[in-house]
């Protein structure tokens, strides 16, 4: 997954370097609007990754913890039939 982050934002800064050479830029100033650009990217990749993996969490726990008590209600129930 970081792999492809970073080459997500390689391919940004290489897009970004062009766009801003064929301005008329100088090099120095090319080089640090496309680092620039690199790095709200990759940033900005990072974040809804991690808050994606976070609502996944919670659902996941939502729905295990909701799932757990549905089969034990009847499982109670058949002990209680057994035992009755």
């Amino acid at each position: 997954m970081n792999k492809t982050i970073f080459e997500v934002g390689l391919l940004s800064f290489c897009v970004a370097s062009v766009m801003f050479g064929t301005q008329g830029m100088g090099l120095l100033e090319t080089v640090a609007h496309a680092f620039i650009v690199f790095i709200v990217v990759v940033s900005g990749i990072a974040v809804v990754l991690m808050v994606s993996a976070t609502f996944t969490a919670k659902t996941d726990s939502k729905a295990e913890h909701e799932a757990g008590e549905k089969p034990e209600a009847p499982a109670s129930r058949r002990s209680q039939q057994a035992a009755g």
